[in-house]
């Protein structure tokens, strides 16, 4: 049993479980805390240039043998995905926590002054998968900006809340 949820939002889309117990946040929170840790270091060196369906589509191709049409990349950039993926952060979501078991799965990756994020749904359709994609770029520092204070605001909330207990 959890005792909230998580949800990141892109491009207007929410993607994780928007149940009052949907996970028990340790490993959102951690991977916040992680991610901020490892500012700069979500690098792909050709982000800039590959379509945001295509890179999703490859994922989901690579990690769960979805047979998606597409996804169909120069092979350096499908080896520097498969050795970058988990080395160098870029999978966001899920994050080993209930809170991605609708199939969310969020890419970061850090390009010089700007974060570029990619999210999509693992859906049973190629149009559901299609229609989930969300990509967005936003500048390095108020990203992590962002993350900081979402951080420092969970982790006080969290005190109060264990400090209500005793």
């Amino acid at each position: 049993m959890g005792i909230g949820y998580f949800l990141i939002h892109v491009g207007g889309k929410q993607y994780g479980v928007k149940k009052p117990r949907a996970c028990v946040m340790g490993n959102s929170y951690n991977e916040i805390v992680s991610r901020i840790s490892q500012e700069g270091e979500h690098r792909l060196s050709f982000s800039s240039k590959i379509d945001s369906k295509e890179l999703s589509i490859y994922i989901a191709n690579s990690i769960y043998n979805r047979g998606f049409e597409g996804g169909v990349i120069p092979a350096q950039w499908s080896k520097e995905i498969d050795d970058s993926l988990y080395a160098n952060a870029l999978m966001w979501a899920p994050d080993g926590d209930s809170a991605f078991d609708d199939g969310s799965h969020i890419v970061q990756v850090d390009d010089e002054q700007r974060v570029r994020i990619t999210a999509f749904v693992n859906a049973e359709t190629q149009g559901e998968f299609e229609n989930s994609i969300s990509d967005v770029i936003l500048g390095q520092e108020t990203f992590y900006e962002t993350l900081g204070a979402w951080a420092r605001e969970f982790d006080g909330q969290w005190k109060v809340f264990l400090n209500s207990l005793s």
